[in-house]
C-alpha cells in the first residue's frame, strides 16, 4: 500500500488556508486531522512551545463544554465530531510536550489510521516564517511531502489580518474599525507590529520556499483563482486527486467589513508595490483583483 502524500500548506494567513483545510476534509481522497494548525515545526522554542500548548489547552476545555452541552441535547452525531476532536487534540499536546528529537511522534499522529487516503495535511501558515533548515526538516520527513503557499491580493491580505488582530485584541470600550485603522496607522508610520507585514513578504519567503523545496514539489497558488473551476483544478492536480465541487463557495473566516481610511490607503498600497510588481515577474499573470490595485498604486 502506497502511503499518503504528506501536503504542509505554510500560508499566507489570511489567504485561504481555512477554505483550502475545508476542501480536503471534504475530499474523499483525503483524511485530515481535526486540527487544522498543528504548529509542531514552528515550537521547538521552549517558549513558543509553552504558549501554543497553553492555546490548546484553553481550546481543549472548550471542545469538553461543547461536548457536555451536545450531551444534555441528545446530539449524539455532534458528540462523536468532539470526541474525535479533543482526542486529537489531548495527543497533539502529548507530542508536543514529549520527545521530539526524531518528529515520530508527529508523524504518527498525522497519518496514524490514514493510510488509506491519497493526501493528509498540515496547514499551519506560520511554517512560512521558519528558516531554511526547518523547512528542510519538514521536506525530508516523507519523500512525497509537497508545499502550498496562497498568496492572496498583498492589500487585501494586509487588511484582513490587520482586521483579525483587531477583532483579537479588541477591548470592550474599543471600536472595531477605529482599532482595526489604528493598527493600520502604527504599521505605516511607527513600524509596529511589523510581524504582519512579514506574515506577507511575498519575494522573502517564495525565494526561500524555492531554494528549499524541489521543482515539482512546490505549488505557489493565487488564492482568487483557487475559488475558480481552473485554479481548483490546478491544485488538485498537483495533489494527483480528482477535483470535486466545494460545500464552500467562497473563502472562509473573513469577519466584519471595516472601511480602510482613504488617507492610508495609498501608503499601504505604496508599501506594498514592490510585492505585486515581485509577483508579476517572478510567479505569473496578475488576477484581476491584484491588477485593479496595483493600478491604484
Amino acid at each position: 500500500m502506497v502511503a499518503p502524500t504528506l501536503l504542509y500548506c505554510v500560508g499566507a494567513t489570511k489567504a485561504g488556508t481555512t477554505w483550502l483545510y475545508r476542501y480536503l476534509h471534504d475530499h474523499p481522497d483525503c483524511a485530515m486531522p481535526a486540527v487544522k494548525e498543528a504548529h509542531y515545526w514552528d515550537t521547538f522554542d521552549a517558549d513558543r512551545c509553552e504558549k501554543q500548548v497553553a492555546a490548546y489547552r484553553l481550546r481543549l476545555r472548550d471542545l469538553r463544554g461543547a461536548k457536555q452541552t451536545a450531551q444534555n441535547a441528545g446530539r449524539g452525531w455532534q458528540v462523536d465530531n468532539l470526541d474525535r476532536r479533543i482526542n486529537e487534540m489531548k495527543a497533539l499536546l502529548d507530542i508536543l510536550e514529549g520527545d521530539r528529537s526524531g518528529d515520530q511522534g508527529y508523524e504518527n499522529w498525522l497519518l496514524g489510521g490514514r493510510a488509506d487516503a491519497q493526501i493528509v495535511a498540515d496547514i499551519t501558515p506560520n511554517y512560512a516564517t521558519l528558516s531554511d533548515e526547518e523547512l528542510a526538516r519538514m521536506r525530508d520527513l516523507s519523500p512525497t511531502s509537497k508545499f502550498i503557499y496562497l498568496i492572496r491580493d498583498p492589500l487585501d491580505r494586509l487588511w484582513s489580518h490587520i482586521r483579525m488582530q483587531a477583532r483579537r485584541q479588541r477591548q470592550e470600550h474599543e471600536q472595531y474599525e477605529k482599532k482595526s485603522n489604528n493598527i493600520l496607522y502604527r504599521i505605516l508610520n511607527r513600524d509596529q507590529e511589523q510581524h504582519i507585514l512579514a506574515r506577507g513578504d511575498y519575494p522573502k519567503i517564495i525565494r526561500k520556499l524555492r531554494r528549499v523545496i524541489p521543482e515539482g514539489r512546490l505549488l505557489i497558488q493565487f488564492a482568487e483563482d483557487m475559488f475558480t473551476t481552473e485554479g481548483l483544478a490546478r491544485v488538485c492536480a498537483f495533489l494527483g486527486i480528482a477535483p470535486v465541487k466545494p460545500a464552500i463557495e467562497r473563502a472562509a473566516n473573513e469577519g466584519p467589513e471595516v472601511v480602510m481610511l482613504d488617507k492610508l490607503r495609498p501608503r499601504a498600497l505604496g508599501l506594498l508595490n514592490e510585492h505585486y510588481e515581485w509577483v508579476a515577474r517572478n510567479v505569473g499573470p496578475l488576477p484581476q483583483r491584484w491588477q485593479d490595485n496595483l493600478a491604484r498604486a
